[in-house]
């Protein structure tokens, strides 16, 4: 599922490749796991998003795209939601004193 990150997947498609049906996969991934695939999916996206912001100069938009959300507005409104904080405002603290010019970190 890792590797499905960037792109649209369906808990149909999970299930069908597990050969469970959706509602066994739900339930069995929710006792498993501690929360619903959705929610996972949104967790695993949210944190790779943390990683990026913290180690990349890619924008919010990019980073939104590489990590599966449909455009930059929904990427941002997850983030808070899942945080309490914007993408720009966990990539500033993130970064400590870094500032961001051009696209690159600056010391």
């Amino acid at each position: 599922m890792i590797e499905q990150l960037g792109r649209p997947v369906t808990i149909p498609e999970i299930a069908r490749a597990c050969r469970l049906s959706v509602s066994h996969f739900k339930r069995a991934f929710s006792n498993t796991v501690g929360v619903s695939p959705y929610n996972w999916f949104l967790l695993a996206r949210v944190e790779r998003a943390k990683f990026l912001l913290s180690e990349t100069a890619m924008s919010l938009a990019e980073i939104a795209l590489e990590c599966g959300f449909v455009d930059q507005s929904h990427f941002t409104n997850t983030f808070v939601r899942k945080t309490g904080n914007t993408p720009y405002r966990w990539r500033r603290n993130a970064c400590g004193s870094m500032m961001f010019g051009g696209g690159r970190y600056i010391a």
